[in-house]
């Protein structure tokens, strides 16, 4: 099956709502360390941005649209994917983040995944921790997948807040016996939460986002001394390997981070929080093949917005175009065997997502 990239409105992260930014002709620096030892990797136009998330054949007002709103967001009409030589740190430059009026837009679905290795890992994590009648909040709970696998047996339900915007997920987790908000995690609505939350999760959350240390500080706050967040996002490495091997790049105004443990590290450090452990999820081939075959397939069509494959790309969504599809990625996959085999040699570095522990002490 073909594949659309994940693109996760702010509405289900946090609720923020980046205003439009004006360009500083300020020297840039890392959101994460601070530091100022920096390369710019590419440079990526709004017109770029614009054909990834919307192309202009398939839909050529959805086209015009996103490209009116990147350019307000990015305050011009590019924008730099810069790299921090000290902390290793990734990020859009302007350090913007994707608003509602981009996300709606580029259409997200909100299909939300049932089963994640982070939710495996951070299970087994809170079964050492063992801490009875721990008060737990999730940033950007969806329809509760990952609550499912840690209550009533870790948490109870009814000690549980969840931040979510979908307006069809919320009725889901009260019925579930959650606490639902529709707020920011930076909302004053959360003020009289100061040291509330034993645990709290964000799960492919904070690489969307931008005012890191607005963000970093509100989980130290909400966290009771001895507390614990757990956050996972996209491995750094396995986008790397994406952007060098014809599979779709992280794009902008999307994913505006790519995070490092040393970028956690430097952000904690500022705001009363410790990084006590990260790991890298372990390669599942079945996963990775079917995102490579897929974003491949994908890619393709950008770089050859006039080409066979986009028409196909074009047509009404359908049984016919999936076949399709599948059809024409399948061809490709002989020119993916040399990528593969890099694959093979770094596995233990490529797994798809970053997870960390951060403990306020």
């Amino acid at each position: 099956m073909i594949e659309t990239i994940d693109r996760l409105p702010p509405e289900e992260l946090t609720g923020q709502h980046t205003q439009p930014t004006k360009r500083s002709s300020d020297q840039p620096e890392c959101p994460a360390c601070k530091s100022r030892s920096l390369s710019t990797l590419r440079t990526v136009s709004a017109h770029e941005a614009a054909q990834f998330f919307a192309p202009e054949r398939a839909n050529a007002e959805s086209h015009k649209r996103i490209h009116a709103c990147v350019t307000s967001l990015w305050g011009g009409d590019t924008c730099q994917i810069m790299s921090c030589a000290d902390c290793g740190f990734g990020f859009a430059w302007p350090y913007v983040a994707g608003n509602a009026e981009f996300y709606n837009h580029t259409g997200s679905d909100g299909v939300y995944p049932r089963a994640k290795w982070e939710f495996t890992r951070t299970a087994a994590e809170l079964r050492k921790l063992n801490k009875s009648g721990a008060k737990a909040l999730e940033v950007g709970a969806g329809n509760g997948y990952f609550l499912d696998q840690i209550c009533p047996s870790l948490v109870r339900p009814e000690d549980v807040t969840v931040l979510e915007y979908n307006d069809k997920s919320i009725p889901i987790l009260k019925a579930k016996g959650f606490r639902a908000l529709s707020v920011d995690l930076r909302d004053e609505a959360l003020d009289a939460g100061r040291n509330a939350f034993d645990f709290i999760f964000l799960f492919q959350v904070v690489e969307h986002l931008d005012g890191l240390d607005a963000l970093f500080g509100r989980i130290g706050s909400l966290l009771r001394s001895g507390g614990s967040a757990f956050c996972a996002v996209p491995n750094s490495a396995r986008i790397k390997y994406q952007e060098a091997n014809r599979s779709v790049p992280d794009q902008p105004p999307n994913h505006i981070g790519r995070w490092t443990p040393e970028a956690f590290d430097a952000i904690c450090r500022r705001n009363g929080l410790v990084v006590r452990s990260a790991e890298l999820e372990p390669l599942s081939w079945r996963e990775f093949l079917a995102h490579d075959i897929s974003y491949s397939h994908i890619q393709r069509a950008q770089l050859n917005p006039d080409g066979f494959i986009a028409r196909v790309r074009s047509l009404p969504r359908g049984r016919m175009r999936r076949l399709a599809e599948a059809a024409l990625a399948a061809l490709f996959i002989p020119t993916r065997l040399s990528a593969w085999h890099y694959v093979y040699r770094n596995r233990k570095n490529l797994g798809g997502s970053l997870w960390v522990r951060l403990d306020r002490p």
